[in-house]
């Protein structure tokens, strides 16, 4: 098996970063614009997440606790957007009926 080093390691996990910043920020403007072209590109955007996430699990160097934790972050990543954007509907919501 392949090991990578510190740097590559340490770009993959700034690329992981980027990437789940990016997938929530494209799934709120595709949410926003209604905009089924948008929604494709979130879902591209998480796909490339999910690579970067299985990149790292396989031949980063971390410990099996920090990969753990990758895996479950993906996780949650995959469902912050949608459930901060009901909140956000429901807050607007009920301003509006005030």
């Amino acid at each position: 098996m392949i090991r990578l080093s510190l740097l590559e390691t340490a770009l993959l996990l700034g690329a992981y970063v980027a990437l789940a910043g990016c997938y929530g920020l494209v799934y709120a403007i595709a949410r926003l614009q209604d905009s089924a072209i948008l929604r494709r590109a979130a879902a591209i955007v998480y796909a490339l997440h999910g690579i970067t996430a299985v990149t790292i699990v396989l031949w980063t160097p971390l410990e099996i606790v920090w990969k753990g934790l990758i895996v479950a972050s993906s996780v949650a990543f995959f469902a912050i957007p949608p459930i901060t954007w009901r909140h956000l509907q429901r807050t607007h919501e009920s301003e509006v009926h005030q």
